[in-house]
């Protein structure tokens, strides 16, 4: 009977959120899906640090064995609610097809997994793969791009992040924590950065900074809320994030000098004044942060941080890891040839030699997205994946270059940068296996892929204008893309 009544519950909880992601697609209001989805795993990132540390609760239900999280669970009543108001899509284009041709060959890694008697649990946990990327995917393409910032709802959720990363770098850097028993929301060590959750940070904070670039010079403020993600990126004492930081702000300047020297149309507004005002802010908080407190204390001045750098890149646990690394892309390496195409499928563990416990541990991850996807997936899977992002990405790079509408240019080239710093965390990560990673990934694609599709009829645009000014969605246009 309380069996009974608990599924009962559930499936009433889960009516009303189809029920309210309904209500946003037949009332224009598709944007909420995706931000909101990121807005949570922001939410739940600056709580939970760790998230193979997050107890039972609102963001990790389930019991017992069952592992399920919230982004799953949300993407799945989200796509459902969209082919209740639209119905099937009435044509799927090449980038989409590729991703679909991805998500089909990792249900054969899922078969393929069982039947060579993987771990069960395993192959199912990396199935869900499908669900964060192509199902996120599908999820964030099917809005008109504008929707994301005409109204500022993009931009919401930015200053979301510089709040949450604000908070967790006084506390961490004051070693402050919280631990509670709160019903449906326990925290175990509330006050730390983790490598995800500066991820997010900055992916956000960096589309939503160049998208302001694109509509006028920046203001202070913007260029301040820089300083707690970017601090937080430091927090979190990884090195794949600081790679990812490095690697996205490449892209960007890359892109914009290149622009510059083929003579187009400049995409940002920034000059020579608005530059010196910000270097001479940041100055002035340098100064402020670092000076003054050791004036009044009459002592050494100390630089923030400073420690956390040197445990970065001169630490024996540093060095103890990337050891791991290469020997699971020895075994890996070791092992791909004997399944070459197809790969080992889905939830497929092997052993390894661990230098930090001088054992040899059994592991399911490579911390190499090529070698990974190779090892489940086969050359197919591989191929597939790769042909598909760079598929992606040379859209982007195409909307950057030809959008004529700057805010939509901005935002192609901030996800372009957003993918590419994912990509390379990728290979020191275990990007696809880690749900907020695999989540982002997936939104970031989908929002890339609606900027490119805004380029292509005049029929999309026409719905962009009429909903701006809320008589609602043309009739007979489909948004699936």
């Amino acid at each position: 009977m309380l069996v009974a009544l608990i599924v009962l519950v559930l499936v009433g909880v889960a009516a009303g959120v189809v029920a309210l992601f309904v209500r946003w697609e037949r009332g224009g209001k598709e944007q909420f899906a995706p931000l909101v989805l990121l807005g949570l795993l922001v939410v739940e990132g600056t709580l939970y640090a760790d998230p193979n540390l997050i107890p039972r609760g609102l963001f990790h239900p389930g019991s017992g064995s069952t592992q399920l999280r919230l982004p799953e669970i949300y993407i799945t009543l989200a796509l459902l609610a969209r082919l209740i108001v639209r119905g099937k899509p009435r044509r799927i284009g090449l980038p989409a097809g590729l991703w679909l041709a991805f998500a089909a060959w990792m249900l054969v890694g899922l078969v393929e997994g069982t039947l060579y008697h993987n771990s069960f649990s395993q192959d199912l946990y990396e199935a869900k793969d499908i669900i964060y990327t192509v199902g996120a995917y599908a999820l964030a393409a099917g809005v008109p791009v504008r929707k994301y910032f005409d109204r500022g709802d993009l931009f919401k959720l930015g200053w979301l992040c510089v709040a949450c990363a604000t908070v967790l770098d006084f506390m961490q850097i004051g070693k402050v924590s919280v631990t509670t028993n709160v019903p449906l929301l326990p925290l175990q060590g509330f006050g730390g950065v983790g490598a995800e959750t500066a991820a997010l940070f900055l992916a956000i904070t960096l589309v939503c900074f160049l998208i302001r670039l694109a509509t006028g010079p920046p203001r202070v403020r913007d260029v301040l809320a820089l300083i707690p993600v970017v601090v937080s990126v430091v927090l979190a004492n990884q090195r794949a994030v600081l790679v990812n930081l490095g690697l996205a702000v490449l892209v960007v300047f890359v892109a914009v000098l290149a622009r510059h020297w083929q003579g187009s149309t400049r995409r940002f507004h920034v000059g020579t004044g608005q530059l010196a005002l910000t270097v001479l802010a940041l100055l002035a908080i340098g100064i402020a942060v670092v000076v003054v407190p050791a004036a009044v204390d009459r002592q050494p001045v100390k630089i923030p941080l400073a420690s956390s750098y040197q445990n970065l890149f001169h630490n024996e646990g540093k060095a103890e890891s990337a050891q791991d690394r290469l020997n699971l892309a020895a075994e890996a390496e070791a092992l791909i040839p004997h399944h070459l195409f197809i790969g080992y499928g889905l939830g497929v563990e092997f052993q390894f030699y661990e230098a930090g416990t001088r054992t040899v541990e059994s592991i399911a991850y490579v911390h190499n997205l090529a070698l990974d996807l190779w090892l489940r997936l086969g050359l197919i899977g591989l191929t597939l994946f790769f042909v598909a992002l760079v598929d992606s990405v040379l859209g982007g790079l195409r909307s950057w270059r030809r959008h004529l509408d700057p805010r939509t240019a901005a935002l192609a080239l901030a996800l372009v940068a957003v993918v590419a710093g994912l990509v390379a965390t990728g290979f020191l990560e275990p990007l696809l296996d880690e749900y907020r990673f695999a989540t982002l990934f997936g939104v970031s694609l989908g929002m890339l892929r609606a900027c490119v599709t805004s380029m292509n009829t005049r029929a999309r645009l026409l719905t962009w204008h009429v909903e701006a000014v809320g008589v609602g969605p043309v009739q007979g246009v489909s948004r699936w893309a």
